[in-house]
């Protein structure tokens, strides 16, 4: 369990050293895991709630009561192979912030948390500076996805790579998790700025309807990342139905070089004793020369069509 303190006319944020502060002057930050937060000894209204859901942490949500604020967050942080979960939990009460977590994973964040502490500011935006510190390098994760995608597009404009579906599934897993993770920031800003309990200013609520516009964009950012998606899959299958295509055409093609060809040869291996050309000297030359002039003849008319390339 870690104590820190805001200085509420700065904004400064330091970690206690056990020096006695004057309770109105600081709010307090705790980091803490989960069963040190059910040992907590004092009264914090629907705390039951909020240990039961820390269990097993399933999205992004808040809950806003009018002598508490809740909830849990499930946050993907993006890597160029995989993707990596966290979760912690959030209780606001009075002069207190709780995190909940088991990874000692926001620690390293509060630093650049106090970078961005204005003076005079209430809980409820030092929260909402967590979670815009959460989310400000989604933007070039992103941008790395969709360079990612159009090499590959590129690459299926001149070969068809091996382990395609693949691939793309792996792809269409991660933007299936960053596409639920902002719509559920998204309903995390409406609901906070929306100020059911009116305990929010103008300004805290117009703060919150900024966050809910940034991940709402962050959401149509990977929308539209899916179409793109979506896009170079029928790519992929119109190379296939297309490679498909010049099979079939050049199988064709040969069928129809050598189906005259099979014609002649069947009718003169019937060795019937009254045809002609069957005791003459210069039959075999003869049928030689013919198998050349249809084969002549049938890669002429193929060129002329433009069916050989």
């Amino acid at each position: 369990m870690v104590k820190y303190l805001v200085d509420i006319e700065t904004g400064s944020l330091s970690r206690e050293a056990g020096e006695k502060t004057t309770e109105k002057k600081y709010y307090e930050i705790w980091l803490m895991k989960s069963n040190e937060f059910d040992s907590l000894e004092e009264e914090y209204p629907h705390k039951k709630n909020l240990s039961q859901g820390l269990k097993q942490i399933q999205y992004c949500k808040i809950e806003t009561f009018r002598d508490c604020i809740q909830g849990t967050m499930k946050v993907p942080k993006g890597e160029i192979d995989k993707i990596a979960l966290f979760t912690f939990g959030f209780y606001v009460k009075g002069k207190r912030l709780f995190f909940i977590e088991e990874e000692s994973l926001l620690e390293d964040m509060l630093e650049k948390i106090s970078a961005n502490i204005p003076g005079n500011c209430m809980l409820n935006q030092i929260l909402l500076i967590l979670f815009e510190i959460l989310i400000e390098e989604d933007v070039l994760y992103l941008q790395r996805l969709e360079e990612e995608l159009a090499d590959m597009e590129e690459e299926l404009l001149l070969k068809i790579p091996d382990h395609f579906y693949e691939t793309i599934i792996q792809y269409r897993k991660k933007l299936t998790i960053f596409h639920s993770y902002y719509e559920q920031l998204t309903n995390i800003g409406d609901q906070m700025q929306a100020n059911v309990n009116q305990e929010l200013s103008r300004e805290e609520c117009a703060a919150w309807q900024n966050y809910a516009n940034r991940t709402e964009r962050l959401h149509n950012h990977v929308e539209a990342l899916r179409e793109y998606l979506i896009q170079i899959r029928e790519l992929y299958q119109s190379q296939i139905d297309v490679r498909q295509n010049k099979v079939m055409s050049i199988l064709t093609i040969i069928t129809a070089f050598f189906l005259p060809l099979t014609l002649l040869v069947g009718w003169y291996g019937m060795n019937f004793p009254g045809m002609p050309e069957f005791r003459w000297k210069y039959g075999y030359p003869a049928v030689i020369l013919l198998c050349i002039v249809i084969i002549l003849a049938e890669f002429i008319y193929f060129k002329k069509k433009k069916l050989l390339r």
